[in-house]
């Protein structure tokens, strides 16, 4: 049998404090359900609910991703336009850096785009703590100038990155907005 941790022993006395040994002979009951600990901080994850069509925390996107793209991702047969990595950057640099990049991926007329955050995920004094950037993603989505440029957001296919990278559907310019307003005849 391996040594034992002093550290994992300290866990695990931490974690059994609060409970009382079975009397001999009874069958063990399954609690109704566990009651969440106040004195430990919770993971961001965890805080918000995931939205449906986006797997994330947050706010979603009110418009829902277009199914054609999103087949035609999962087949194989469509890639996106452009990338972003903000891996390695603060949380400022990195909001900076997605709303620069799709105000100039709209301005070139792209529809889909992959924005690589990151999963983010850290152990620290033995537990798991969820990225940062990844989960102020939605948030930034939301914001009113990329909320403007952002049709749909999905979770990417492993192939391009997976559960640290996410699709997000440009919404389509019309022809009036790509045309100048001095090209018109005025009368």
């Amino acid at each position: 049998m391996a040594p034992k941790d002093p550290r994992d022993v300290a866990l695990f006395r931490d974690a059994m404090a609060g409970v009382t040994p079975l009397k001999k002979g009874a069958s063990a009951a399954r609690p109704a359900a566990r009651a969440a600990r106040t004195d430990r901080p919770v993971p961001p994850q965890a805080s918000a609910p995931a939205a449906p069509g986006f797997a994330g925390p947050g706010p979603a996107i009110v418009q829902p991703f277009d199914r054609e793209i999103g087949r035609a991702l999962s087949k194989g047969k469509r890639a996106p336009e452009a990338s972003l990595d903000l891996h390695g950057m603060t949380l400022v640099a990195a909001e900076k850096a997605v709303s620069r990049f799709l105000a100039e991926s709209s301005g070139q007329n792209l529809r889909l785009v992959l924005i690589v955050t990151g999963k983010g995920m850290r152990l620290e004094g033995g537990r798991m703590f969820g990225g940062r950037i990844r989960a102020e993603f939605p948030a930034w989505l939301e914001r009113a100038d990329n909320r403007a440029v952002v049709a749909g957001v999905r979770a990417a296919h492993p192939r391009h990155g997976g559960s640290g990278a996410f699709y997000v559907l440009l919404r389509r310019r019309s022809s009036a907005s790509s045309r100048s307003l001095r090209a018109t005849p005025q009368r």
